[in-house]
């Protein structure tokens, strides 16, 4: 079967060779070599997008930058880009820059760390690409999630590593801080055959998600739409939320909640509750007592 086959061609996830596939902190994926030697990781439930997801749609290899808009008011790099496979609609999608191993610039306004113990904000560390995965799969998967009211994410589909390389020092990662992500990652991996992955020190990785129509909670409160106590309101919500899941974020924040305007001028609600999807995973941390409880 060839890399780029398409949706016509390609076969189901399931009988994919076993040198193809990887099963990494619980979360299936099959691996796509590209020519230029870069790899593509995607999720089984991300295998009929593809064609979406292929880095020629949205990926400048000359100029090794992603083609798409820079999201404004994000601490880290993330794009919203276009993929438009011939012959198929377009969708949007999220990409972004995975920060492991890299300083993490926390601030968290007073107003919101009642929920979060302070060894939590110490050591606070970026996932590494895989362990955020699997880690939001886990989150989405939880029995407890479900119903009208449950805990909207951000969809996950793939993971793309670009074949540039880069030292160390332009890189911004920490070396032992990174080879504790790599054995973590290593330890965690299935055998049986499947094709085992390694993180690449001097290699970008990139988290490509579904996109998410609307504006996030600090801008509806800049447009009026909600006043500051539902803003504080809203995001404690959503730490709570979590909690009661087993999780916490620790840099959770309006800017990580997307809402949805309705054309009357207000926020799109349900059983009167505002209805928003979390967006930003990458300081997501699983409650030291809490124990993986999914479907």
């Amino acid at each position: 079967m060839a890399d780029r086959a398409t949706m016509e061609e390609r076969p189901p996830f399931q009988i994919l060779p076993p040198g193809r596939r990887a099963r990494i902190f619980g979360v299936d994926y099959a691996i796509v070599s590209q020519p230029d030697g870069g790899e593509l990781y995607v999720s089984r439930i991300a295998w009929r997008w593809l064609d979406w997801l292929q880095p020629d749609r949205w990926w400048d290899r000359e100029a090794d930058a992603v083609r798409g808009e820079r999201l404004p008011g994000s601490t880290g790099t993330v794009y919203r880009v276009r993929s438009a496979p011939p012959g198929m609609p377009a969708r949007d999608l999220v990409v972004k820059f995975s920060r492991v191993a890299q300083d993490v610039p926390l601030f968290i306004p007073d107003e919101f760390l009642d929920s979060l113990p302070r060894t939590a904000v110490a050591d606070a560390r970026f996932l590494a690409p895989f362990a955020e995965f699997g880690l939001l799969h886990e989150l989405r998967g939880n029995i407890l999630n479900h119903g009208p009211h449950r805990l909207r994410t951000k969809m996950p589909l793939a993971i793309y590593s670009p074949p540039g390389k880069y030292p160390l020092w332009q890189t911004g990662r920490h070396a032992d801080i990174f080879r504790s992500h790599q054995q973590a990652m290593a330890h965690d991996q299935f055998e049986n055959g499947l094709a085992e992955v390694q993180l690449d020190i001097e290699r970008d990785y990139l988290g490509i998600f579904a996109w998410i129509d609307g504006i996030d909670a600090e801008e509806a409160f800049n447009r009026g739409l909600i006043d500051q106590d539902l803003l504080v309101l809203l995001t404690r919500s959503s730490n709570h939320a979590l909690s009661r899941l087993g999780y916490r974020i620790l840099d959770n924040k309006p800017r990580h909640l997307i809402v949805r305007p309705r054309p009357d001028g207000t926020l799109l609600q349900r059983d009167g509750k505002i209805i928003y999807t979390m967006i930003d995973f990458e300081l997501l941390q699983r409650h030291e007592d809490a124990a993986r409880v999914t479907r």
